[in-house]
């Protein structure tokens, strides 16, 4: 079994970028990767955390120059089913400060 799953797509003018698994160093590069791939051609960008059971501070660091490279190109980042593990890591961190999260996918694409 993959230990990362990233399936990105479209809805109007926000990308949706959905998660599974485990985002630690092994696996936060190609999330990464994905990241900044979607963020160079979408300003508004949605992340679905719903099935990642973890994420370590590459994860969160990942999450984080997305979130800047949205901002300079007038966009956002906004997180949508967030498991309590996570939720608990962004409260440590500051991270729900400045990226804001919602309970679905489809609240945080609306509220674009």
């Amino acid at each position: 079994m993959e230990k990362l799953a990233i399936k990105t797509e479209l809805k109007g003018n926000v990308a949706i970028v959905t998660v599974n698994g485990q985002i630690d160093s092994e696996t936060a590069p190609a999330f990464d990767e994905e990241l900044t791939k979607v963020t160079s051609n979408h300003s508004n960008l949605v992340i679905d955390l719903n099935g990642v059971d973890y994420m370590s501070s590459a994860g969160i660091r990942a999450v984080v120059r997305a979130s800047q490279a949205t901002k300079k190109s007038g966009g956002a980042v906004k997180l949508a089913s967030v498991p309590e593990a996570v939720t608990s890591v962004l409260y440590t961190v500051g991270l729900n400060q400045t990226i804001s999260s919602y309970s679905t996918v489809e609240e945080a694409t609306t509220s674009f």
